[in-house]
């Protein structure tokens, strides 16, 4: 029969290590609560059969599991669907990870609401992501989609996401700088802060911030992109030169009387490109 050979103070305060020398001579060694030592009447010396030390195994295990939930929590908080991935992937049971998890959350250590709001603030701090993006966040780290929707919406206050967003949109500004038509630009600026997380409402308020850089910005893109037009179709002549110039141009989004002028510039400085 099993042998209990040595009990000793484990590491966590009110818990015990336990040797057991099992049947086949190997040793075991489990985390049992005091209360389990007390109730079990377990000593140096006891013999036990193979049903109890089957179940000081599982108790053991689901102390291991708490634990393993604890060590975690260490570095971040956790959601309670983080928690229950990587306690399935330390190779921990079913019955394990409910007493863990429920004694987690028992202790406070483990709280969706608690990991939203501090989730939140945290984007809030170190990044430019909007409300949508971090709510979609949330849904990917497990957390309920009520929770998710009432925290992003509660921690991030219009005029922090206008001032995020007119941060993030400088940053992108030299991605449409001098290539892109008035609107082109708009569409491009506003599709990436849509993507970024950020309601039409505030998109359209901050890109309606930018009027005169969009308008000063396409003409510049005017010529630039009127240049390589000119280049990609050299070896066209007459009529048909202008037509396609003029077509690569419009459907840039660049104003019909704009690019008449770009066209009347050019063919009055150079000829029909004949």
């Amino acid at each position: 029969m099993p042998v209990i050979t040595h009990i000793r103070a484990g590491q966590q305060k009110d818990y015990y290590d336990i040797d057991v020398r099992q049947s086949d001579e190997k040793t075991v060694t489990l985390n049992v609560h005091e209360d389990v030592l007390v109730h079990n009447e377990l000593r140096k010396g006891l013999e036990i059969s193979e049903e109890q030390l089957d179940q000081l195994v599982s108790e053991a295990g689901s102390i291991g599991a708490y634990l393993a939930g604890v060590h975690y929590l260490s570095y971040r908080m956790r959601s309670l669907r983080e928690m229950q991935n990587y306690l399935k992937k330390k190779g921990f049971h079913a019955g394990q990870i409910d007493y863990a998890l429920q004694r987690l959350q028992s202790e406070k250590l483990l709280d969706d609401q608690a990991f939203a709001a501090s989730f939140v603030r945290t984007r809030i701090r170190l990044s430019t992501k909007g409300p949508k993006m971090i709510y979609r966040e949330l849904l990917q780290a497990g957390v309920d989609q009520s929770i998710a929707e009432e925290e992003a919406e509660r921690l991030y206050p219009v005029d922090l996401q206008l001032a995020h967003a007119r941060k993030y949109l400088r940053k992108k500004l030299t991605s449409v700088k001098k290539k892109k038509s008035l609107s082109e630009a708009a569409q491009v600026l506003s599709r990436l802060l849509t993507q970024r997380g950020y309601s039409r409402e505030i998109t359209v308020r901050v890109i309606g911030e930018i009027g005169s850089f969009l308008a000063e910005n396409e003409r510049d893109a005017l010529v630039y992109r009127g240049e390589k037009a000119l280049q990609k179709y050299k070896k066209y002549t007459g009529d048909e030169f202008v037509r396609k110039v003029r077509y690569d141009l419009y459907r840039r989004g660049f104003p019909a009387d704009e690019i008449e002028s770009f066209l009347s510039g050019h063919l009055n400085g150079n000829g029909s490109g004949e």
